[in-house]
């Protein structure tokens, strides 16, 4: 879609923010969309993650120990990360698809620009701020 990479949203986020963008034409998958992956309800990181590698895929995931227990593999198969920071672990579905509608067009054209650079975080900080809108009664 639209030349994008492949979005993979990890099972650390809630599959809804998936669907939700893959309606507004972001090019997402999740393991229920991959043949390979078929019937299976939880496919492991080590698997997962050399898929992406073959796929040139970008990892979009809430884990926290991602870094930690797979920074091998993820450096050797040059994957691009996008880490949705949830505060102490907890996001709702509502708040991934904010930060995520948000920052994704950003950091979309940051890994055009910056093809070197493969990791991110995103953190919603605080309230979001919300435009303001107005309904009023007018004539015709």
């Amino acid at each position: 879609m639209n030349g994008e990479p492949i979005l993979w949203i990890d099972e650390s986020l809630s599959p809804y923010v998936a669907k939700a963008l893959r309606l507004v034409d972001y090019n997402t998958l999740t393991v229920k969309d991959v043949s390979e992956f078929e019937g299976r309800i939880k496919v492991g990181d080590e698997e997962i993650i050399p898929w992406l590698g073959a796929k040139d895929a970008v990892w979009v995931h809430a884990d926290d120990n991602a870094k930690r227990e797979h920074k091998k593999l993820i450096v050797a198969k040059r994957i691009r990360t996008l880490w949705v920071y949830r505060p102490k672990g907890k996001m709702s579905s509502r708040d991934q698809l904010l930060l995520l509608s948000h920052v994704l067009p950003d950091f979309l054209e940051r890994l055009k620009a910056k093809p070197k650079q493969k990791h991110y975080k995103a953190h919603l900080h605080g309230q979001p701020q919300r435009p303001r809108i107005t309904l009023k009664e007018i004539a015709i």
